[in-house]
Parts: structure tokens; sequence; C-alpha cells
């Protein structure tokens, strides 16, 4: 009897440490499954966050390059490589650009890319988590460039020429792209002063004063705003506009066939926040005039029976201009055609006050910058196919006024 009984209790004792023993085990499965699938999402969440660092700077790279067009496709290219191909598995690769969120939205530079998934999971579908929907975000932007004046032409002898006593002061580096022996060309007595100088040829410097010592042998720089998209052309709102003798006048942005002149004392303002198409005829500004305009551009080009006119700022005038803060042509005052590279230089001479704050880019002809400026302007870019200066500029680089920094970009960063 007493052996049945003593039978019984370790029958029970027994039985109690194996279901014991089992619930442990089963726990222990548990936390050890919610282990691993917590482990994995977290090795899937970070190779998607790099995934969308990758293809926030793939397509803000590609903006640089080739404009808006395509930063889509390059974005989305650039995720698939890392992993996350939009479409496939459940996948989501969504591409804005400027960012629809944060802190960049008014940089039409920025990219912002978010990638979303449903992840299964392996042992919490226990508990009837069959997958978790994971998400990554970054938002790549173009740091400021540290260059402010460029000098295009792949070959030409003194593609940037400072003669006579001229001085240049600039905040910014220059590049001068040509492969000529003399592609950076100082005479005369002058003096040109930058953070850096890069050449992609040979420099000759006479008795003038260089500040630092050009870097010859430099490698080629493109286009820094060659990504910019050019403005549409439409018909003509106004033809062979011209304001001279003492007339005080507002005008409108539009399509200006056969370009405007300002003479004769005349006072011209162009209406804030608009863009102006000069359709041949070009700007001419002389005799003590007086033009102001606030967050315009000036688009220089031509067509079929309105043949092209450069930009002319000549006597005495006083000329005070400010590019658009906000928009695609953020920061870009004058704008001449890429398709136009013969004809007339583009003159920015005299005595004349010039006040230009934005870039003067010109990228298929010569520009004579001779007007002296006190350095009134918070920033001047300046991007031509030649240039040649010999009044005395200073060329700052403030670019607080811009919410996406100066339209010249160096290399894609991560910013959020």
């Amino acid at each position: 009897m007493r052996r049945t009984r003593h039978a019984a209790k370790t029958a029970s004792r027994s039985g109690f440490v194996l279901v014991t023993m089992l619930c442990c085990l089963v726990v222990l499965f548990a936390v050890l499954g919610l282990a691993i699938d917590s482990a994995y999402l977290e090795f899937v969440k970070t190779r998607m966050q790099t995934a969308a660092d990758a293809a926030a700077l793939g397509g803000t790279q590609e903006f640089h390059a080739s404009g808006s067009s395509s930063v889509l496709s390059a974005a989305r290219a650039d995720a698939a490589r890392n992993g996350f191909t939009h479409g496939v598995d459940g996948v989501t690769v969504t591409v804005n650009a400027p960012p629809a969120t944060g802190y960049s939205t008014a940089d039409s530079s920025a990219v912002e890319v978010i990638i979303a998934q449903q992840v299964p999971t392996f042992f919490m579908r226990i508990i009837g988590a069959s997958s978790a929907g994971l998400q990554a975000r970054a938002v790549a932007r173009l740091g400021n460039g540290l260059t402010c004046l460029h000098v295009l032409d792949p070959a030409a002898a003194g593609a940037f020429t400072l003669s006579g006593s001229a001085i240049l002061r600039a905040a910014c580096g220059i590049e001068v792209a040509s492969s000529s022996s003399t592609a950076f060309t100082a005479t005369g007595n002058g003096t040109v002063s930058a953070p850096s100088i890069d050449v992609h040829g040979g420099a000759s410097v006479g008795s003038a004063t260089v500040s630092p010592t050009p870097v010859t042998g430099a490698p080629v720089v493109p286009d820094p705003l060659g990504g910019i998209p050019a403005p549409p052309v439409g018909a003509c709102d106004y033809t062979n506009v011209s304001v001279s003798r003492a007339a005080s006048v507002t005008l409108p942005p539009g399509v200006y066939c056969n370009g405007i002149t300002v003479s004769s004392t005349a006072q011209v303002t162009f209406s804030p926040a608009g863009t102006y198409i000069l359709k041949g005829g070009g700007l001419n500004i002389s005799g003590n005039s007086t033009v102001t305009g606030s967050g315009v551009t000036l688009y220089n080009t031509a067509a079929p029976g309105y043949s092209y006119g450069p930009v002319s700022i000549t006597g005495n005038s006083d000329v005070t201009l400010s590019a658009p803060v906000s928009g695609p042509l953020a920061g870009i005052l004058f704008f001449q055609d890429r398709s136009i590279t013969s004809g007339a230089a583009s003159t920015f001479a005299g005595t004349a006050t010039l006040s230009l704050t934005g870039a003067l880019y010109f990228p298929g002809t010569h520009v004579d910058y001779a007007g002296d400026s006190a350095g009134s302007s918070p920033y001047s870019i300046m991007v031509a196919r030649t240039i040649t200066f010999t009044g005395n500029t200073t060329i700052n680089n403030d670019y607080s006024s811009l919410p996406g920094g100066s339209p010249v970009k160096s290399n894609a960063l991560i910013s959020e």
C-alpha cells in the first residue's frame, strides 16, 4: 500500500516537472523566436535605410547632372541595386523632388526617398503576426559649391583674362576649363584673389598679383548650372520695347520680342517675382538710366525673325537687380539660351553702379565685365564661355537669402 502511494506521488511529481519543463520550453522558444524575428526585422530595416540613403543620393546627383526629368528612375534604380525594387515583393519606393515633408521642402535640388515593405516573420506567426510593416526615409541635397566663377570654353587661350589695373576679389573659387597653356591670363598690374584657382590648362601671370598661385592641370569641372531647366518661350507679348527721355515705367513679366532698350535717364522697374524672356534683341541699358528689379530672371534667347542680341549695361547707369529666391530659377538672374554659341559679347561696363545679386549665366558666349562693383551684392555667380575683367570687382558668397543655398552645388549629402 505504501509502495503504491509512493509510486503515485513520484509519478505526480514527474508529471508536474514534465509539464513545467514543457511550459518553460514553450516560453523559451517563444522568446527565442521573438528575438530571432526582431533581429531579422532590424537587419532588413538597416538594409532598407541603406537603400533609401543610396537612392536619395543617386537621385540628387542625377538632378545635378541632368535636371529633374530622370530623378525618379535614377533613385529607384539605386534602390533596386541595394535590394529593394519598386513593385516587387510588396516594396514601394516613393520619390519626392523636392521633399514633401521635413526641413528641405523649399530646396528644389533636394530629393526625398521613402521605401516601405510588409516583411514576413517566422516565429511571430504563432501569435498571429505574419508580417511587419517597415519603412525607411532619407533626404539628400546638394551642398553649397565652393566656387562661383566658372569659365567653360574647352580650348580658348585667355579664357579667363584680367587686364590692366583691374582688381578681382572673390570670396569663392575660380574654375577654368580650357586646356590652353594660357587658359588663365593676368596681365598688367592687376590683382586676383580667391580661396582657390583651378585651371585645366596653364596660367600666364605677368606682373599681376594672383593669390593663390593657380593650380594647373586640374580636372575639368562641368557646367555647374547645366541641370537648371530653361524657361518656356512663347509668343510675343511685347515687341520693340524702348524706354527713354526720363520716362518712368514698370515692365511686367512676359516675352519681349526684339528685346528691351533703356536709355537717356529713363527709369525702369521690372515687376517682382517675374521671368522676362528676351526673344531676340537682348537687353540694352545706357545713358544714366536707372533700372531696378527684385526676384527676376532675364532669359536671353532668339527665334526666327528675332535675331540674338547681347546684354549690354553701360553709360553710367544705376542698375540694381536680384534673382528669385525660390522655384526652378532660384539664384539665376541672367540666363542665356545654351544653344547660342556665337554672337556679340555681353557687356557690364562703363562706370555703372552695379548691384547684381544672382548668377550671370552665359554658357555659350563671352562676357566683358568692366563695371565697378563695391561688393554691394550679398552674392554673385559668373558662368561664361570666356570672360574678361577690366574693372574693380568684388564677388561675395552670402547665400542666406536662398532656402536651397547656392545654385552652384557640390557633392550630394544626406541631410535627413
